[in-house]
């Protein structure tokens, strides 16, 4: 059961990348300004290893253990809730600006609402979450130790984002980074 909700989860997030590719790939007159070199092909690592290595792994059950931590699993439940909300309302949220690689458009806006208001990435939060959810919750030690690749990957392309966005809206960005963490919400009270 907890193993056919994962699988669930990281086909959808799957198909909806399957749809979404083709639909940007066809819109490349509108992008202004894209991440260069090296940085620029960082998606086409960090997707396929986002999707591809926890279905195979959770699929074919590779390296999970065969203990009932039921606390683990509860803690990699919640965890898999937090993805879902951040990754939804990010991807309804953003709209036409959710791209599979650090772009900025010509008629680029700062969105800063819905998931945005709380967390600057909520894509890559979920995402990590997720991950770090299927992980504990299906006790699998192939997930949980590929987990810090996923991390690396995705700090370097949320790096990425974040030098695009600053050059295109200067102080707007600085104010709005100033209030927001770039993966974890901050807990009240903390500046």
């Amino acid at each position: 059961m907890i193993r056919t909700w994962f699988l669930g989860l990281y086909a959808v997030g799957a198909l909806v990348v399957l749809v979404r590719v083709p639909a940007v790939v066809r819109q490349r007159s509108s992008v202004e300004r894209r991440a260069e070199g090296r940085e620029r092909w960082l998606p086409l690592l960090v997707i396929p290893l986002n999707f591809g290595l926890p279905l195979a792994a959770l699929a074919l059950r590779l390296g999970e253990l065969p203990w009932d931590w039921t606390a683990l699993r509860v803690v990699g439940l919640l965890s898999s809730g937090y993805a879902a909300i951040m990754l939804l309302s990010a991807a309804a949220t953003l709209g036409r600006f959710l791209r599979p690689e650090a772009v900025v458009l010509k008629d680029h806006e700062l969105v800063t609402r819905g998931p945005y208001r709380i967390v600057r990435h909520p894509i890559y939060s979920g995402n990590l979450a997720l991950w770090l959810g299927a992980a504990l919750a299906t006790l699998n030690l192939l997930l949980l130790a590929t987990w810090p690749l996923l991390l690396l990957g995705s700090r370097l392309e949320l790096a990425a984002e974040e030098r695009l966005l600053a050059a295109r809206f200067g102080a707007a960005w600085q104010r709005y980074a100033a209030r927001t963490a770039p993966l974890l919400p901050r807990l009240p009270g903390r500046d």
